[in-house]
């Protein structure tokens, strides 16, 4: 019963309100809280029946493990195979030493360009954890070779650079007075890092060993900033300027003895800026005489924000940021207010592309011919994007250059591949593409050891050995006049590949 007080029409005007009017009133509600219940009742099943389906004996638990062990080692055993193949090799074969040079890496079946590369389980397959492990690895330890420190004062605006160089370990104390002083009695590799690294991280370690193990002098050289040596200058180094190279090749080459050459070896950004050296120095002819090729590993060749996809453009940004910040001491010297706006907005940044934007009015640049001179500045992020990308030069180096990449890396393959005509265009330079690797991973079960899971060995790190090997070997057989020895199949398996594509 309802008991009424008041007024009739203030009592049905209360009444009303508090009834649910058929107009507002809508079923789907109800149908939803029908389907919301009966889901949370079949989760509560599924979930009881999951739990009953364990196994409650130790025995049961190590049966599953296995079981599932089993499995998932299945599969990446069937990817490892998947991804298991040789790499492509583009390259047009127009003079002798190209020639030569192909011949000796792809002429057998065991040649460093014709045998399959094997990616190691777990982290060879996976483009990501495989460059992971390359920049977070420790790489090897001295073990006995010298190594040793060297910094060096850019003659553009007396920025200091650190060399960290590491010798063979037969060598005699002479040899480490040779490299600071010369004569240098020993081919010399130029190693340089990328992004936000430093010569000490385990792809740089890893590469200079393999070098060493071959008898070579191996530098790695850190960019300015960078390395654990603060800046002298309030200009850190970028992804155009090449003035530092340019001067430290000048530095070290005046101490090789006769005779002997030096080795560009570029990782990444690093690469990107050894063949925007080559390439001007190739177009001014003025590339010294010493310097008798060059090796670029995971180049993106285009540098611009566009291809640089989430998340790697915040992250990249992050460890950009943290340089700037390990140089604010530095930084904050240069009173110029417009200077130190740019670097609030740099410090701002979000992404790699918002970074570059903010200090590319603030940037160091070099005049791209002779005499390179030192300057100042670029209009906006375009301009210097548009200076910093290499493929721009790559039609004028005139030394043999590997350009190496991934078809899984995550960073430069859609912007390396865009650009692949202009590599191809140049006779010097000789394209090799795998079909795994990640960026500057290429971690690999070696045929030479019957391991087939952890970190591996670098497929990168031999062919980039094998390839100055042959270069080496290779003019010296033309300079004793071996040219006419010279087996000029590998013409014809280019022409037959040409053929097909």
């Amino acid at each position: 019963r309802m008991r009424v007080y008041g007024t009739l029409e203030k009592n049905v005007k209360e009444i009303s309100a508090t009834v649910p009017s058929s107009r507002n009133y809508d079923p789907s509600n109800r149908l939803l809280r029908r389907i919301s219940k009966r889901f949370s009742q079949e989760l509560i099943r599924r979930r009881s029946s999951f739990v009953e389906a364990l196994p409650e004996t130790p025995r049961g638990w190590a049966v599953l493990i296995a079981a599932l062990s089993s499995l998932i080692l299945s599969y990446e055993i069937n990817l490892q195979k998947s991804l298991t193949a040789p790499p492509m090799v583009f390259c047009q074969l127009a003079d002798d030493l190209m020639t030569n040079i192909y011949q000796r890496l792809s002429g057998n079946p065991d040649s460093i360009f014709s045998r399959n590369i094997n990616p190691s389980l777990f982290v060879g397959t996976r483009g990501a954890v495989a460059s992971t492990a390359a920049f977070l690895g420790g790489g090897p330890s001295a073990g006995g070779y010298t190594r040793f420190r060297e910094v060096v004062v850019m003659s553009q605006d007396g920025a200091q650079v650190a060399l960290d160089w590491e010798l063979p370990v037969s060598d005699t104390p002479a040899f480490k007075e040779a490299a600071l002083k010369g004569p240098l009695p020993k081919n010399l590799i130029l190693i340089l890092h990328g992004i936000n690294n430093d010569a000490d991280f385990g792809y740089m370690r890893s590469l200079m060993r393999v070098c060493t193990k071959r008898g070579w002098a191996a530098v790695g050289m850190n960019f300015r900033g960078c390395g654990g040596l603060s800046l002298s200058t309030p200009r850190s180094y970028n992804g155009a300027y090449t003035g530092d190279i340019r001067c430290v090749v000048q530095i070290l080459g005046s101490r090789l003895a006769s005779g002997f050459s030096m080795f560009l070896v570029g990782n990444s950004l690093g690469a990107n800026l050894m063949t925007k050296y080559l390439g001007e120095e190739g177009r001014g002819e003025t590339l010294p005489k010493f310097v008798a090729g060059g090796i670029s590993l995971g180049n993106p060749v285009s540098i611009h924000s566009k291809h640089i996809i989430f998340p790697w453009g915040h992250l990249l940004s992050l460890g950009a940021r943290k340089g700037v910040v390990e140089n604010l001491l530095t930084l904050r010297k240069m009173k110029s207010s417009y200077y130190q706006k740019r670097l609030r907005m740099a410090l701002l940044a979000s992404t790699m592309g918002e970074f570059d934007e903010a200090l590319a009015p603030i940037f160091i640049k070099n005049n791209t011919y002779p005499p390179y001179q030192y300057e100042i500045g670029y209009e906006d992020g375009e301009s210097y994007w548009h200076d910093g990308s290499s493929y721009r030069y790559i039609r004028h180096i005139n030394v043999p250059l590997l350009q190496l990449s991934s078809q899984d890396d995550f960073l430069i393959a859609s912007s390396s591949a865009s650009k692949l005509h202009y590599s191809l265009s140049n006779p010097n330079v000789m394209v090799v593409n795998t079909r795994c690797g990640g960026h500057l991973g290429w971690h690999e079960s070696s045929p030479d050891t019957d391991s087939i899971f952890g970190f591996g060995t670098s497929w990168a790190d031999t062919a980039t050995t094998a390839f100055i090997d042959a270069i080496l070997k290779g003019k010296l057989e033309i300079a004793k006049g071996g040219e006419k020895a010279i087996n000029f199949s590998a013409r014809k398996q280019a022409a037959n590949l040409k053929s097909k594509l």
